[in-house]
């Protein structure tokens, strides 16, 4: 089994939303898929199809209160494994991002014990990085996706994160999200960010802004079912055959995104 690890610098980067969609589309293509949310917001679990908030999950076993995945698991009906965080109090968090900072491979650990096959894949969504939790998921991660909007704020705090980032040994590339090719500022921002990381941004490594995407998240819908035709839809197609093409071993890791899709 590999692991993907998606992280963020900033907030609002639609981390979570990248994370779902890909745990849901690699599903669709016969990949067993577990996803775990290590992101304090507690939100990947509303994206995978949980009616409520879960209020047990892995910011308790981090905290020492349980085993990482006995009990604490659910399987939507794409068939995606995942393992929600919980609802924490401030008290708790600061427990276990000490025990964290303790045990470096703490996740590497609990990862190892997924009874998994070896074409399974994990995805780990992180709070921003850096935190405890990105580090052990960076850690633990065989491919880092940096999910980042196309704005000047994202695209300079990743730049300054970027190099430490590479640092672990892991791939690491780039995806840009919400991008609105109109937008001068945008060009501009990704001008600034290619200089920074270099072949880690490659163009293709995109998807699309789409005002639609929230409303079928809303409706516990995916954009990529209600508006298979869509720009952002192509994208999120594109970016998991690139994925599920990696998993294989079958792509060289410096080519583009393919720009046909399967479904």
């Amino acid at each position: 089994m590999k692991t993907i690890a998606l992280v963020s610098t900033v907030g609002g980067a639609g981390k979570t939303t990248v994370t779902a969609a890909l745990a849901v589309l690699l599903a669709r293509r016969g990949r067993p898929v577990a996803a775990a949310d290590l992101d304090p917001q507690n939100m990947l679990g509303a994206h995978l199809g949980l009616d409520t908030f879960a209020r047990a999950g892995l910011g308790h076993a981090m905290a020492g209160q349980g085993e990482p995945w006995h009990g604490n698991t659910w399987r939507n009906a794409d068939g995606v494994l995942f393992a929600p965080h919980g609802e924490t109090t401030l008290a708790e968090r600061t427990a276990y991002e000490a025990r964290l900072a303790q045990e470096p491979h703490w996740l590497v650990d609990a990862l190892a014990r997924i009874d998994f096959p070896a074409r399974g894949v994990a995805l780990l969504d992180t709070a921003r990085f850096p935190s405890q939790q990105a580090a052990q998921a960076v850690r633990a991660a065989d491919l880092v996706l940096c999910v980042t909007p196309p704005d000047p704020a994202g695209c300079a705090t990743l730049a300054r994160c970027f190099p430490s980032l590479r640092e672990t040994g892991a791939l690491v590339k780039v995806v840009v999200n919400r991008l609105n090719p109109a937008r001068d500022m945008q060009r501009d921002a990704l001008v600034l960010l290619r200089a920074a990381v270099g072949d880690a941004l490659e163009l293709a490594h995109r998807v699309h802004f789409d005002a639609a995407m929230p409303e079928s998240l809303a409706r516990g819908e995916w954009l990529f079912d209600e508006a298979p035709h869509s720009q952002a839809s192509h994208d999120l197609h594109g970016l998991a055959n690139w994925i599920d093409a990696w998993l294989d071993g079958t792509l060289d890791v410096g080519m583009a995104v393919d720009s046909e899709h399967t479904r």
